[in-house]
């Protein structure tokens, strides 16, 4: 199943680079918009499994754009940037934003740093869906145990009662 990459990016030169360089390394469906709102469009429509942004947006910035992302859920964010300053990259860690690339970027780290974040996202969403087949496996069989403990239940209480049974026509009989 391929990933969904999105790409918020205003320069087409740059979407231009982005998408060959992205279509030769990794096997994914790429989306590219110019604007926070489309992003933000797109990621309601359908979410995506990584999102590489600009940090200058016509309309917003990266950073609130990776605000909003993350309000919606979480995804791996990679920031690109002009000129980024100390307090943006370090504000860009903290909201969770996994790499920032400073423009002329080198591409084949960028593409790295992708291939690495789209394997992770991979393996977490695996370890999730392990994780949810063995939370339905644990409610069966406890469902399963409840029901055969009821059942026992009610053998063991027919057994009682044909033993009454047995014990008062044995003791009927008798005296």
């Amino acid at each position: 199943m391929p990933q969904k990459i999105l790409v918020v990016e205003p320069e087409p030169e740059i979407v231009e680079i982005l998408v060959a360089s992205l279509s030769r390394r990794v096997h994914a469906r790429i989306t590219c918009v110019a604007d926070a709102q489309a992003c933000l469009d797109s990621e309601l429509l359908e979410p995506h499994d990584l999102i590489i942004t600009e940090l200058e947006l016509g309309d917003s910035d990266g950073l609130r754009l990776a605000r909003e992302l993350m309000s919606l859920g979480s995804r791996p964010i990679i920031l690109l940037a002009d000129h980024a300053t100390c307090s943006e990259t370090i504000e860009a860690m903290r909201l969770g934003i996994r790499d920032v690339f400073r423009k002329p970027f080198p591409v084949d780290e960028l593409l790295d740093s992708v291939d690495r974040l789209v394997r992770a996202q991979v393996e977490t969403r695996r370890r999730a869906a392990r994780y949810h087949r063995m939370r339905e496996l644990v409610r069966h069989v406890v469902r399963e145990r409840r029901s055969l403990n009821r059942r026992v239940e009610l053998v063991c209480r027919d057994l009682v009662g044909a033993h009454r049974r047995l014990v008062r026509r044995v003791t009927g009989t008798q005296g």
